[in-house]
């Protein structure tokens, strides 16, 4: 090893669920993992099974809840990655968090696994504070990502509450990572003492980028059953209320009835068909498809693996989310060289650019946003305009290399000063 080579680290990377179960934050971490390696940092994740309404399609072919909860499943690996999954309960509560924040110690207690560093993803909760304090004891230091604004309540004393329960959580970590400066005001406006870091997401370049093979462009279009000279909006994201796919098939109804040649892409697990809270909701989503009058051209994806041919298989990107963190679908789609249309949502960063040069801003109603679609629909050069800032944007300010430097230093650095 030259001496300009670090040492091998090793981190924790610390999840309730974790792949093939979707979550944006997880999915994320998950794309990270090989430039973790590349970088010397050797990753292995700590995880459970979801709850009933976070399970996917592919959750429910598994063998997982044969198992006890409590017990650890047979070790598994995802891209090269290992997991070490323990059997969780299928409910919200005391015991679920308990059976997963002690499995965490446990596995950081093994000498063949201790991290320089534990990163936890999502869910963090109050009832972790007990364990993280362990961990500290132990000298492993502790992130956690926060990836999106959380609810607010409305009453004074809830919100009172609320604040208690952040700042007791988050100053016990060693360090909170976000991926926007609003989030990072936000922890800071509500007392949150502890080191706040903010990486943005970063997007890889290599993977979304414009596209360069046609035919692929029209095969992944034919295998869905849209025709080759359509023009195809694509949203990505699982489908529940908070991302909104409601609101843009209202506003699809509009858009259907004026354009006879237009297709809506929905990519994204169906939550709606997964949750049994989420019957309204589905039941919603197949009503506006009905009343579109086109539900030929409504096509439901599912979870995809390729999002990225998705991407570039399509003409122009909509979000009509409520709440976000950094949506990494939006860079994603800016890096696929594609015009992007969104609603104002809570966390919407100015990182991510200037409405009307990288991106285009609407109301967040049906009408507004069936009028920005039209727009877009009717205006080629606009589309090439904005196409062209968004995916300049995206490579100038976030690419995934430089996220991961900064991440791999950060944990290395939290690392040598608790050794210190």
């Amino acid at each position: 090893m030259s001496p300009e080579t670090p040492p091998r680290s090793k981190l924790c990377l610390a999840s309730p669920h974790f792949f093939p179960t979707y979550g944006g934050a997880q999915m994320r971490y998950l794309r990270y993992l090989p430039g973790f390696r590349a970088r010397g940092l050797d990753t292995w994740v700590a995880t459970g099974t979801p709850m009933l309404e976070e399970r996917t399609e592919v959750d429910r072919d598994l063998d997982w809840y044969e198992h006890a909860p409590g017990d650890m499943l047979p070790p598994d690996e995802v891209d090269g990655t290992p997991v070490h999954r323990v059997r969780l309960p299928d409910h919200k509560g005391r015991r679920r968090h308990r059976i997963f924040y002690r499995t965490v110690v446990e596995l950081c207690s093994d000498p063949a696994l201790r991290p320089d560093a534990v990163q936890f993803v999502s869910n963090l909760r109050a009832r972790a504070i007990p364990w993280l304090l362990r961990l500290r004891r132990m000298g492993i230091p502790t992130l956690y990502s926060v990836s999106q604004f959380p609810t607010w309540p409305d009453k004074k004393v809830k919100r009172i509450w609320r604040k208690h329960f952040y700042r007791s959580l988050y100053n016990t970590l060693d360090c909170i990572v976000t991926n926007s400066d609003p989030q990072a005001e936000f922890l800071r406006s509500i007392g949150v003492r502890t080191r706040i870091e903010m990486i943005p997401n970063g997007v890889n370049l290599q993977r979304f980028h414009p596209p360069r093979d046609l035919e692929a462009r029209r095969a992944l279009r034919r295998s869905l059953g849209i025709p080759e000279e359509a023009t195809v909006v694509v949203t990505v994201g699982a489908v529940m209320p908070r991302k909104g796919q409601d609101l843009l098939l209202e506003a699809w109804q509009a858009v259907a009835k004026r354009f006879a040649e237009p297709h809506l892409l929905i990519v994204g697990p169906r939550a709606d068909l997964n949750d049994p809270k989420l019957g309204d909701y589905r039941k919603r989503i197949a009503e506006l498809v009905d009343a579109s009058g086109a539900s030929d051209r409504i096509h439901f994806a599912g979870m995809a693996g390729d999002v990225e041919e998705n991407l570039r298989a399509a003409d122009l990107f909509v979000l009509a989310t409520k709440r976000e963190g950094f949506p990494n679908s939006v860079l994603e789609a800016m890096a696929t060289g594609l015009p992007v249309v969104v609603t104002p949502f809570v966390g919407r960063s100015p990182s991510m650019g200037s409405e009307g040069e990288h991106y285009l801003l609407v109301e967040r109603d049906a009408a507004a946003l069936a009028a920005g679609l039209e727009r877009l629909l009717e205006d080629p050069a606009l589309r090439q305009r904005l196409g062209e800032a968004g995916l300049a944007l995206v490579e100038r300010d976030f690419d995934v290399e430089r996220s991961l430097d900064r991440y791999v230093a950060l944990y290395r650095e939290l690392a040598t000063d608790r050794r210190r």
